[in-house]
Parts: structure tokens; C-alpha cells; sequence
């Protein structure tokens, strides 16, 4: 079927990450009213995923500037920047999906714009509360929030991906980004190779440490998880493990955009210290409970299968 400009007609469905059989509640897409019809109107135009992936950063930026005052006033306006920068960081990967021009680069490129973001944002709230407090340890509360903030996230993104990979195979986007002989081929492709090879060292100096966290702490859970289920094969066992909706769903508010909804719920309230706490506190807490209650929950499944985990 063609629609305008002899473009194939436009599917949401295509441009979500999942079909619609193997979607699960995730609350990314709560926090974006009215997603599937900005999607469609970029998605008739010749706007590039990259050209919104650079607008969602220059957003987040004028937040970040903006949080860096400590006039309320200013920070009320850097919510509606911060929130314009969640809802273009979700348009991007959809238009690229919608469009199937989804790329290796275009995934680092959003990844490190996303830190770059919350590196800034987090360093104007440290700015934020040493002028209003005075006191210079303000930044130390930060970052420990910011790093707290980047592992959470990074839980939700290992398991995102860990589904998709279950479902789908191999994809652009991998639970780890070391360089692999398959991208040492797309790194030889001139100048877009080198970019490409520079993205992708970035990403692994700013996300590669958080990866290693989350990737040993699922394969000690998974171990854990493999002898409460012993009856088990693993087929079955990856099953339960990687495709548990439920479980996706509890962990969707680990996402960037739900700590940035939070965090404008503290500007409001003008409590950005404890937006700050929060995030170390109630986050991690949070996190703690539902990877260990997943571990801890005896599925039950009979299959009679005995193979054994990697």
C-alpha cells in the first residue's frame, strides 16, 4: 500500500520497537501523548532520525543552562525543555524504525546525546543548590545521583535489549558494545566508518562500565534463578528469564523519561534536593526488589528439560 509521495503507507506499528503480540506495558510510552501521530507527520517529510536526535539534544541543553539558576521561575521553564527532550529522544528511533533507516550510528549517536544530556543536567542542579545553599558538597550529592541514575537506566536497557535479542536475534543495539570483527567491516567505510568507530569508543568510555555492572549482576541472578527452577531446559529457562512481560513492565520506570518526570514534579515542588535523593534512595531501592524478587519467583513450568546454562 502507498500513501503520500509514494511512500509506503506509514504502520506505527513498524516503527515501535516490538509488534504488537510481544509488546508489554512500558511507561515510556505514557509519558509521550500522542507519539504514533507525531511520528506519522515526520515520517511523511525528509527529516532525518539524526536531525531529531540533535534537537532532543539542544532541548535538553537549554534545560540543563536553565536548572543552573536558582530562579524558580527559570526552572519551571527548563521542565518544558527537559520534557520536549524525552519526547524527541522517543520520535527518533521511531521515524528510523517507520522508515527502516535505523543504523549502528544513529543508536550511539542517541546513547551518548542522552549522557552528554544528563552529564549537563545533573553538573546545573550541582550549580543549582551550592548557589541557593552554599553549600559546595552539593555537587557530590549530584553526581552520585547522576551515576545512580545511569546504573537504574542501564538495568532497564539490558533487559529491553536482552528481550529483543530473545525475540528477534542480533540487533543494532547489544547488551555488549565491545568492537566485533563485524564492526571492524562497517569501521573500514571511509569516513562514515571512522565516525561510526568513534562513536562507539565514546560509548564504551561513558556506558561499557554500567553494561559489566548489569550484565554480572543478571548472571549471578541467573544462576540463582536456574537452580530455584533446576526442572527446567534452557530454552525454557531464557524464556522465563528474558521474555517476562510482567517483569519488563516493572522495570520500565527505570527509564530516562520517567526520572525526568520525577524531576519535574521536584521543580514544581522546588525541592530539587530531593529529586536528588530520591533517585539514590527510592530508585535504588526499587531496583534492589524487583531484580531479586524476579530471581526468587518459582515459575513452576514443568517441561522435563535439563540442559544447562552457559
Amino acid at each position: 500500500m502507498k500513501a503520500k509521495n509514494n511512500m509506503e503507507a506509514f504502520s506505527f506499528e513498524k516503527a515501535s520497537k516490538f509488534k504488537d503480540k510481544d509488546k508489554f506495558f512500558d511507561i515510556n510510552y505514557v509519558l509521550v501523548p500522542g507519539l504514533s501521530w507525531t511520528v506519522e507527520k515526520f515520517y511523511y517529510t525528509s527529516i532525518k532520525p539524526e536531525t531529531v536526535v540533535i534537537l532532543s539534544l539542544i532541548s535538553g541543553i537549554i534545560a540543563a543552562f536553565l536548572y543552573a539558576s536558582d530562579n524558580y521561575q527559570l526552572n519551571l521553564i527548563a521542565i518544558l525543555f527537559i520534557q520536549l527532550k524525552n519526547y524527541l529522544d522517543t520520535v527518533d528511533g521511531h521515524i528510523a524504525r517507520a522508515k527502516d533507516i535505523a543504523s549502528r550510528f544513529g543508536r550511539f549517536l542517541d546513547s551518548l546525546a542522552d549522557a552528554f544530556v544528563y552529564i549537563c543536567l545533573f553538573t546545573a542542579i550541582g550549580f543549582n543548590l551550592a548557589k541557593s545553599t552554599g553549600i559546595t558538597g552539593s555537587f557530590v550529592l549530584s553526581y552520585t545521583a547522576m551515576i545512580c541514575a545511569f546504573l537504574q537506566c542501564s538495568v532497564y536497557n539490558y533487559y529491553l535489549v536482552s528481550y529483543k535479542t530473545h525475540l528477534m536475534g542480533k540487533g543494532l543495539n547489544r547488551t555488549n558494545e565491545d568492537i566485533s570483527e563485524e564492526d571492524k567491516e562497517l569501521h573500514k567505510n571511509g569516513l562514515e566508518g571512522i565516525a561510526l568507530y568513534s562513536l562507539q569508543i565514546i560509548y564504551q568510555f561513558v556506558y561499557a562500565w554500567q553494561d559489566r555492572i548489569i550484565e554480572c549482576i543478571d548472571s549471578f541472578m541467573l544462576k540463582r534463578f536456574q537452580l530455584i527452577n533446576h526442572n527446567l531446559g534452557l530454552k525454557k529457562i531464557n524464556e522465563e528469564w528474558y521474555a517476562d512481560k510482567r517483569f519488563l513492565a516493572f522495570v520500565s520506570p527505570l527509564c530516562f523519561g520517567t526520572q525526568i518526570l520525577i524531576l519535574s514534579f521536584f521543580t514544581i515542588a522546588n525541592n530539587l534536593t530531593g529529586f536528588l535523593w530520591f533517585i539514590i534512595i527510592i530508585g535504588n531501592i526499587y531496583t534492589a526488589i524487583i531484580i531479586v524478587t524476579k530471581t526468587l519467583a518459582i515459575k513452576g513450568v514443568e517441561d522435563g528439560g535439563t540442559e544447562e546454562l552457559r
